[in-house]
């Protein structure tokens, strides 16, 4: 199975970056990309291990499709041995792939910034045109939706004005 991860450093505290992401009905339809007009159907709220979220979205050439997400792991920010951090994993109920699991890894890299890594292993389904189409569209789409996330999280916490990213001065 694909396994693709993406990694971004947030200019915000841990604990604000997973409010955003522990929020499914705020979250879900911020960092969506606005062609796929994302709606959450329903939430289980709080998030927590067994909440399941709903979401509909539109898929080019299908229309509106249904998609259930239960949560299988939920720990919010906790402190380790070398600073904070948090994970929550859901993995697909019913939707669109044969398998999907979405690892949300949170790691404080210091009181202002988080590293936010996101790890996708899915498989398509449909035996070997599946395996086509993955190579042909749905890898492209996965990149291209998370890079978009990503953009989108930046937009919501863009880097403070007194911050200069690479500013060496003394």
């Amino acid at each position: 199975m694909p396994t693709l991860e993406f990694e971004l450093v947030v200019p915000a505290p841990i604990e604000r970056v997973w409010a955003l992401y522990d929020d499914p009905p705020r979250g879900l339809t911020a960092l969506c990309p606005p062609e796929a007009q994302a709606v959450v159907e329903s939430a289980d709220m709080p998030v927590q291990v067994g909440s399941r979220v709903v979401v509909s979205t539109v898929v080019p050439f299908r229309g509106r499709l249904k998609w259930t997400a239960r949560i299988i792991e939920h720990r919010p920010p906790h402190a380790v041995v070398f600073g904070t951090e948090a994970r929550f994993v859901d993995e697909q109920e019913s939707g669109p792939f044969a398998f999907w699991r979405h690892e949300h890894e949170f790691e404080a890299i210091s009181a202002a910034s988080t590293r936010l890594i996101d790890r996708v292993t899915y498989r398509v389904g449909f035996g070997p045109l599946g395996w086509l189409a993955d190579r042909l569209v749905v890898r492209r789409k996965l990149r291209a939706m998370f890079a978009h996330r990503h953009r989108r999280t930046l937009e919501i916490f863009p880097t403070p004005p007194n911050e200069t990213q690479g500013d060496s001065a003394p």
